[in-house]
């Protein structure tokens, strides 16, 4: 079984630990951009930008993954200084080959500051043509503001099936994908363990009557790397009477489904 894991931070996994992620089972992945610290100009975004659309997917390639990058501005990721330059170049940046979606963005906190950049981003992907990697907030604002984002995403008229909305639980999986958007759920070290997980996809599935747009990923970042997170949440499906079609879906089909449009 090939696992497609649509979201992960690649640039804070050593090259051991991707290619261990390959030798499990995990043959494609997406790669959203990650830096360690709020750049201080665009220019520096800029840059790691460029560089997450090249020399990282090279990087993640000769790990033995087939890579496709993400690129996006979360809020805590937004320059100290004027930053219109990163609108002007996004574009061109979501255009290169190995760009195969916006991401990741989000708002986590409900301020016109983060809704702005939210939308700008959204609009820029929208015409662009380029799927989407949504990711909700932390636990206690998860639901409202995920509610607040498809609500978004709809008046600015971008097709839910191109979107990948990450980190949803049992209190949102359902109505994310009865919204038509793509519903990924991370299991790892610090998010749903890979048995209270599996529950989470088990009943969902149960209340939807299917497993479309639903996809297992593991999430990979600092301080929540398991890089047996899927292949475990796959066995512990398996005990609660997931068939192999329906896995297949969940670590691969569906995200496929998203991702390519």
């Amino acid at each position: 079984m090939k696992i497609f894991d649509p979201h992960i931070r690649s640039r804070t996994q050593s090259d051991a630990d991707l290619k261990n992620l390959a030798y499990f089972g995990t043959e494609r992945v997406v790669s959203c951009l990650s830096m360690g610290r709020v750049p201080e100009r665009a220019e520096e975004l800029i840059a790691a930008m460029e560089a997450h659309g090249s020399a990282e997917v090279r990087r993640l390639e000769r790990c033995g993954l087939e890579a496709g990058a993400a690129l996006g501005v979360l809020p805590g990721m937004r320059p100290r200084r004027a930053h219109y330059e990163v609108w002007r170049r996004l574009p061109e940046l979501l255009a290169l080959p190995t760009v195969v979606a916006l991401g990741e963005v989000g708002v986590w906190e409900d301020v016109a500051s983060q809704w702005e950049l939210f939308d700008r981003q959204v609009k820029i992907a929208r015409e662009a043509e380029i799927e989407a990697i949504i990711v909700t907030p932390p636990r206690d604002l998860r639901v409202t503001l995920t509610y607040k984002m498809m609500q978004r995403l709809e008046k600015l008229r971008v097709d839910p099936a191109r979107v990948l909305v990450m980190h949803v639980d049992e209190k949102t999986l359902v109505n994310v994908v009865q919204s038509g958007f793509g519903a990924g759920v991370a299991v790892g070290a610090s998010t749903l363990d890979p048995r209270r997980a599996a529950r989470v996809v088990r009943d969902a599935i149960e209340t939807l009557g299917s497993y479309e747009r639903i996809a297992l990923s593991s999430a990979l970042r600092v301080g929540g790397a398991d890089l047996l997170a899927i292949p475990k949440t796959v066995e512990a499906l398996g005990a609660l009477g997931s068939g192999d079609g329906e896995v297949e879906a969940l670590v691969g089909g569906n995200a496929r489904a998203i991702i390519d449009g």
